[in-house]
């Protein structure tokens, strides 16, 4: 069973709008090995990106846009006056007292080096052991004392 890949789609339903439906069998049939082409029609007049119109028994294709219209921005939208893209409240450390804010830059770093720690010492607490790999502390630049 040969499937006609998305690509193809838009070259076939230009057939079927310069030549009309014989011809995209035909072209089915022939080019592509396709034993019931209804099927492909069908799926072809269903897929969105072709447009298939029904009171015009056409396909509308999209015309792609280049690959560059989609990497630059016009002149147009360059000039425009801005629009915001994100709306960000205002829930800074204007709206949270001296305290609150402290506590919570306390708790951010002691977050991060909980998190550092955690990469060199487990702590097994079943069976009261603590796990310490020497290797990697070393390899991270970290010296290990004990007393």
């Amino acid at each position: 069973m040969v499937k006609i890949n998305e690509e193809k789609l838009p070259e076939l339903a230009m057939i079927y709008n310069e030549c009309g439906k014989s011809a995209l069998y035909r072209e089915l049939r022939n080019t592509h090995g396709i034993k019931y082409p209804v099927t492909v029609l069908s799926r072809m007049k269903k897929t969105v990106a072709l447009g298939y119109n029904e009171a015009t028994d056409v396909f509308e294709l999209k015309a792609k846009k280049n690959l560059d219209e989609d990497l630059f921005i016009s002149i147009d939208e360059l000039c425009s006056p801005m629009k915001p893209q994100h709306v960000m409240t205002k829930d800074t450390t204007d709206n949270i007292p001296k305290t609150a804010a402290m506590e919570k830059l306390v708790k951010e770093l002691l977050g991060d080096r909980l998190l550092e720690l955690s990469r060199y010492v487990i702590l097994d607490t079943i069976n009261k052991t603590l796990i310490i790999d020497k290797t990697a502390i070393s390899d991270a630049g970290y010296t290990m004392v004990t007393h």
